[in-house]
């Protein structure tokens, strides 16, 4: 890979700083034209607005007493379903987004640790009424899923909902159409750095994720699905749709 590419043969908490969420077009990718590019979340403080509707949803469709939101980056969402009565908290790698700077603004420290999801989770066994992961597992390498999803399962005691970016949807997964599996200190093809800027290193169709979260004692709930998505503003939840939405509930 060319020197000029911010793009690192392993992601590791440290890629998630400053530049890849606040500073405009601050990663560096090689296009498919050839040419060097830049890319990031280009938001100031975190503030996303269409926060506020989903976490009313989550009250609304789940009705938890606590939530755990995984790969939380900056806390925006923890702090708005703390709005909407549930007690929030969540945990990110990224040091800048769980640190002063980067950090929601309304987002407690006490809220929003640093943390590595793949390692041993934080938490005792069950939890959490509800846990969220919104574009967290594309960014998930393969080989560690298995224990990452245990993990889940272990701490979440009656409801998930994940956001994932899958192939063809939303969220920088749309540029690549077949799906890829990107492998730690393997170098990114060039045709993937479009795709691989934003971190995603697992992006595959929503049958591969079904298939993977398969578990005896958690039942997929489309209707509850649809129930979450009628609530929403169809410009808030438009890019989710595009990706994938799956919500579990635990059923032994």
């Amino acid at each position: 890979m060319k020197d000029d590419s911010d793009i690192p043969k392993t992601f590791t908490g440290k890629y998630y700083d400053k530049d890849y969420f606040q500073i405009p077009e601050g990663k560096k990718y090689h296009g498919s034209d050839g040419e060097i590019h830049g890319w990031s979340y280009n938001n100031p403080d975190g503030e996303w607005l269409g926060a506020e509707p989903i976490a009313k949803a989550w009250k609304e469709v789940f009705d938890p007493r606590n939530l755990l939101d995984v790969g939380a980056g900056r806390g925006t969402f923890i702090a708005y379903a703390r709005d909407a009565g549930i007690e929030a908290e969540g945990f990110d790698y990224s040091n800048w987004a769980v640190g002063d700077e980067g950090r929601y603004p309304r987002c407690k420290p006490e809220w929003l640790r640093l943390h590595d999801a793949t390692e041993p989770w934080i938490y005792e066994d069950d939890s959490f009424d509800l846990l969220v992961a919104l574009d967290f597992f594309e960014h998930i390498y393969e080989e560690d899923l298995d224990f990452v999803i245990n993990e889940m399962f272990r701490v979440a005691e009656k409801y998930i909902l994940l956001e994932i970016a899958t192939v063809g949807g939303g969220s920088g997964a749309k540029i690549h159409e077949t799906g890829y599996i990107m492998r730690k200190g393997e170098s990114i093809p060039e045709g993937l750095e479009g795709c691989a800027v934003a971190g995603h290193v697992t992006v595959c169709s929503e049958q591969w994720w079904l298939d993977r979260l398969e578990h005896e004692d958690w039942l997929l709930r489309r209707d509850m699905e649809m129930h979450f998505i009628g609530l929403i503003p169809e410009a808030v939840i438009s890019n989710w749709v595009q990706n994938s939405i799956i919500i579990l509930e635990r059923f032994d």
